[in-house]
């Protein structure tokens, strides 16, 4: 099933024309509210293909949303949102369902959640797709790869969540358990499938996991502006399977039977600046086995990653950026390899035309080239250390 782009645009362009940035229509006791948005970006990288297919350019790079959210009585909320993704060969414009909610808050210090629900993960986890909230055109890879955002986005299962005022601020609280549907055809194949890497000719033919567990605590401190937050969650039994590239006729299994994200954040927003650094590592065993000709054997896979950031609003019109990220596979030690680590250094500039209009333009420099793919979806052969990325978007939302 696809949209059609041409229809999205229409939508979203007639909503901008007439003035209405959301719809709000009365049913009864309840309000539906109605919203969504469009956006078209270029990517142009001059030396590897990073982050997708863009060396030379592509206009492959385009995301839309709807969403409509129901508020019964005073305590259920229900919703959903479909969402299609162009990134460069990943996505493929097709419609997904990214989140539906029942949610059902009893008092401030308790509610619950289920259905398809946003993954709590860092300060960014659940507003990937809220673009308008944000300066940059592509958040720190360190920490939010953009070849992930079609697995990470959002988990089908339950939550239960809260706040409660401790310590002359407040905890906000979330713990959640469910699975995360995978397929070949998401973004976290090419981990799987990276040049020399475990599977051969078109990679992993399958791919499957248990469940996805964890927890965030955000702290609300005393200093306005200012919050921390934990995030904790970690991934059961994740399961690739295909051909293996020593023996292309034998079928290689492969099984993390748990993989962790830990991540600490920091944000500060006073006056016009809003600071902000992040720290994930993640890891885990990964199990390999060719039964047929008895190979098996097993190694520790995982990363560090961090970024620091820093934007001001400039005026009503103008907003600037800039974050440094730091990633690095975990090794145990600083390793000096270009393949091992990557290093990120962004500069972003955002307009805004008006409340449903945004443009915004930014530039990368990569030095090194760890996370730069080589497979059949993201091909560097031979990729060199350094890479400049120029990226584009324009987003209106409704």
């Amino acid at each position: 099933m696809r949209y059609s782009r041409l229809k999205i645009t229409a939508l979203a362009t007639f909503c901008v024309l007439s003035g209405v940035s959301r719809g709000a229509i009365a049913i009864g006791n309840s309000n539906v509210q109605i919203g969504g948005f469009f956006s078209q970006g270029y990517l142009y990288s001059n030396n590897n293909n990073l982050p997708t297919q863009d060396v030379g350019g592509t206009w492959d790079f385009r995301e839309a949303a709807f969403n409509v959210t129901d508020t019964i009585g005073a305590h259920l909320r229900v919703g959903g949102q479909v969402f299609e993704q162009r990134f460069g060969n990943i996505g493929g414009d097709k419609m997904i369902l990214d989140w539906a909610i029942a949610d059902y808050n009893f008092a401030s210090w308790f509610g619950i959640r289920a259905g398809r629900v946003k993954y709590p993960k860092g300060l960014y986890g659940e507003a990937l797709d809220l673009d308008v909230v944000r300066p940059f055109v592509l958040l720190p890879e360190a920490v939010y790869s953009p070849i992930l955002r079609d697995f990470t986005a959002s988990f089908d299962g339950g939550m239960v969540y809260g706040s409660v005022n401790a310590l002359k601020g407040s905890f906000d609280y979330k713990i959640f358990a469910g699975n995360i549907p995978i397929n070949p055809e998401k973004g976290v194949a090419d981990f799987y499938n990276d040049g020399g890497g475990l599977f051969a000719g078109n990679g992993a033919t399958a791919l499957k996991m248990d469940s996805v567990k964890g927890a965030q605590l955000v702290y609300n401190t005393p200093v306005s502006g200012l919050k921390i937050v934990g995030s904790y969650s970690y991934f059961t039994n994740l399961q690739a399977s295909g051909p293996f590239s020593g023996y292309p006729p034998v079928a290689l299994e492969t099984n993390l039977p748990k993989f962790s994200w830990l991540t600490y954040s920091a944000e500060y927003s006073v006056g016009d600046w809003v600071f902000a650094a992040e720290w994930q590592r993640t890891g885990g065993d990964l199990f390999l086995a060719a039964a047929p000709i008895g190979f098996a054997a097993s190694e520790f896979i995982g990363w560090d990653g961090w970024y620091v950031a820093a934007s001001r609003r400039i005026g009503e019109k103008f907003q600037v950026g800039a974050y440094y990220g730091d990633n690095q596979v975990r090794t145990g030690y600083r390793s000096s390899n270009p393949g091992d680590y990557q290093h990120d250094s962004a500069l972003s500039l955002r307009y805004d035309l008006n409340d449903h209009v945004i443009f915004k333009i930014e530039g990368h420099y990569f030095n090194g080239t760890y996370e730069t793919f080589n497979t059949v979806r993201i091909s560097n052969p031979n990729p060199k250390p350094n890479t400049t990325v120029f990226a584009v978007k324009t987003t209106i939302s409704f």
